[in-house]
């Protein structure tokens, strides 16, 4: 077994592999680095695909008889996997291959819901639906007492419990009551959930989008995938699109070259789009971004409509469609 200071401390939740298809690789101790757009500081930066969409401890999980690294390890084998799959469809332009377009579709799920801003969603919703059930055993003294002989008698809570009625009720509507779901509970909802869409994955037809070789080409961010509504006139609606729906899009980048539309309904095709397609296809990872955009350089180019004249990537930053946000 590791000991502590051998342990991973840097766990990713968009994988190393993937960045690197953005990259400029340098010779020496550099490594690949990205040209990073921060919307948090407002400004760009050159960094190693290492030190960017990554987490402390992201994956680690405290479970008897089971390594705490073992979801990374296991991350990390798929990974390998993922990073050959990803240079031969580089290579080939192509998804024709199915284990490699398999791999690639699993790449899209695990961006769908592994990220921190996923994770604090599902707290969130957990923590809400917490202090209802709450709230409904407080009705009474009568009803909160008997929850609490309930929860020992299922072990859920120490017999020697013994917070009164009258204390819970001062907590809880004082604001000083906390829940607080730990990293196990985080990683094992979003597993269940992954279960859930990965079908709902495979059952789209993938539209491989190709820039010109001279492009800018297409950039990434810290949140990848992007689901929208294939209308564009929709794209404002209040109304959400659901992953499960028809008639709605899934946008993620490959690679600096390569980018795929999924759809229900279509079959999986090719297409070689101009400089102004991919334009447009990069303004949804300048909207979508959490934090940062990540690209090979400033020579990219976005915009929200074809008919609007493309903007170069050294505006971003300063662009007022591209927020700063609080921390």
């Amino acid at each position: 077994m590791r000991n502590a200071r051998n342990r991973s401390v840097k766990h990713h939740y968009i994988p190393q592999c993937y960045l690197r298809q953005f990259a400029i690789k340098y010779k020496g101790n550099k490594g690949c680095q990205l040209k990073v757009f921060d919307r948090q500081t407002g400004k760009s930066f050159r960094a190693n695909v290492k030190d960017v969409a990554c987490q402390n401890y992201f994956n680690r999980i405290t479970v008897d008889g089971m390594h705490p690294e073992e979801l990374e390890r296991a991350m990390s084998e798929y990974e390998t996997k993922l990073a050959a799959a990803l240079v031969r469809i580089n290579e080939a332009r192509s998804l024709e291959n199915k284990e490699d377009r398999a791999h690639l579709i699993t790449l899209i799920g695990l961006t769908a819901l592994r990220n921190p801003t996923i994770r604090e969603n599902i707290r969130k919703v957990h923590e809400d639906v917490g202090k209802m059930n709450i709230a409904a055993r407080l009705s009474s003294q009568q009803t909160y007492e008997a929850s609490v002989e309930q929860a020992k008698r299922e072990g859920a809570l120490p017999k020697d419990y013994d917070v009164t009625y009258d204390e819970m009720k001062a907590a809880f509507q004082g604001g000083s009551f906390k829940l607080v779901l730990n990293n196990n509970a985080l990683v094992s909802l979003a597993l269940q959930l992954l279960d859930h869409i990965m079908p709902l994955l495979f059952r789209r037809g993938w539209h491989l989008l190709r820039a010109p070789t001279v492009s800018g080409g297409f950039i990434t961010s810290d949140r990848p995938f992007c689901l929208m509504w294939s209308d564009p006139a929709r794209r404002t609606s209040p109304r959400p699109p659901g992953l499960a729906l028809q008639a709605t899009d899934i946008y993620f980048p490959i690679s600096r070259q390569l980018a795929v539309v999924g759809a229900f309904n279509v079959a999986n095709t090719i297409e070689d789009v101009d400089e102004a397609r991919v334009a447009v296809a990069n303004s949804a990872m300048t909207d979508g971004a959490d934090r940062q955009v990540y690209a090979r350089d400033h020579s990219f180019r976005y915009a929200q409509t074809l008919k609007e004249k493309p903007r170069c990537g050294n505006q971003l930053v300063s662009d007022k469609r591209f927020p700063r946000k609080g921390k």
